[in-house]
């Protein structure tokens, strides 16, 4: 059973957004914020499990159109600086000074161009299976893993052209964002599957998982309605960008957490990242895939907040 919130609340933002923000354990406790992955999934109760909620305070928030935010999926007015924004909005009408920022993927993302501009309101940071937003990320995750998870991108592009399958993320985010509502189930459908079959393969089992037979629920396609938005658009920033921000960390304290098997956000960035912030520390989960249920990055998390 998951823990109850002290305080829960829609924060708007004066453009048209309105944030969920729900804040656990102690109030007056040492204040952490976690960003969460996607874009577009929604914040998990399930990451209250990396804190000790006895001694520290913990705000989780939906990002623009994820979650229990509103209105869901809208891509007007959402772009990875107004995140950024919100997340020292937030921070600000909470009355917080300072704060252990945690992001993992996405999330990790956002942590870096929040820790770019708001460098002193970070008391530490800590990236789990960091996502710097390059085209060599996305080649890789819609082109090149092919070769790992053959049966699930040969199940995503079923039926494509050759130009379609050269160019993965075009086609989808073509779909997701062109207005009609059959192509842009049909490629949700599609990346989702996709996305299974890849967290299947890097778990040790085989990708050749079922496709979807049923409709999906309108959370899931405004999650890949988000994610076309910011994927198509670079997310709105560069590595270039994140790795200025990253430099500017030198006297926050600084976790990487990253498994050895992530085959979503390649081991590369987080090396990326070492070189960028040498006094991080860099846990590598041996065996650790990409999701934070990873028992091991589980643990490696626990661990890095405890010491922030």
């Amino acid at each position: 059973m998951s823990p109850s919130p002290f305080d829960q609340q829609h924060l708007p933002t004066g453009d048209g957004h309105g944030l969920y923000v729900a804040q656990y354990g102690r109030p007056n406790g040492l204040a952490a914020v976690v960003l969460h992955g996607g874009p577009g999934s929604g914040t998990q109760p399930s990451v209250l499990d990396w804190f000790d909620l006895s001694r520290q305070r913990v705000v989780l928030f939906d990002q623009r159109g994820a979650g229990q935010s509103t209105p869901q999926g809208e891509i007007a007015n959402n772009d990875s600086h107004k995140l950024v924004a919100d997340i020292e909005m937030i921070r600000e009408r909470l009355g917080i000074e300072r704060w252990v920022v945690v992001g993992g993927s996405w999330g990790a993302t956002l942590a870096l161009l929040y820790a770019g501009k708001h460098t002193e309101r970070i008391s530490a940071l800590v990236l789990r299976g960091s996502f710097l937003a390059s085209e060599r990320e996305l080649r890789w995750f819609f082109q090149e893993l092919r070769a790992l998870v053959p049966q699930g991108w040969s199940r995503m592009t079923e039926g494509w052209s050759d130009s379609q399958k050269g160019s993965v993320l075009t086609t989808l985010c073509d779909a997701l964002l062109g207005g009609d509502a059959r192509r842009a189930s049909d490629a949700a459908r599609r990346w989702n599957d996709y996305e299974n079959a890849v967290m299947h393969a890097m778990a040790g089992k085989l990708d050749d998982v079922p496709t979807s037979s049923t409709e999906l629920p309108a959370r899931v396609l405004n999650k890949y309605r988000l994610q076309a938005h910011y994927l198509s658009n670079a997310c709105f920033t560069s590595e270039a960008e994140l790795m200025a921000a990253a430099a500017k960390l030198r006297g926050t304290p600084v976790t990487l957490v990253h498994g050895t098997h992530d085959l979503v956000c390649p081991p590369e960035n987080a090396v990326r990242l070492k070189q960028a912030i040498p006094h991080a520390t860099l846990d590598w989960i041996k065996n650790g895939g990409h999701t934070p249920a990873d028992p091991g990055i589980a643990r490696g998390l626990r661990a890095a907040i405890a010491g922030g």
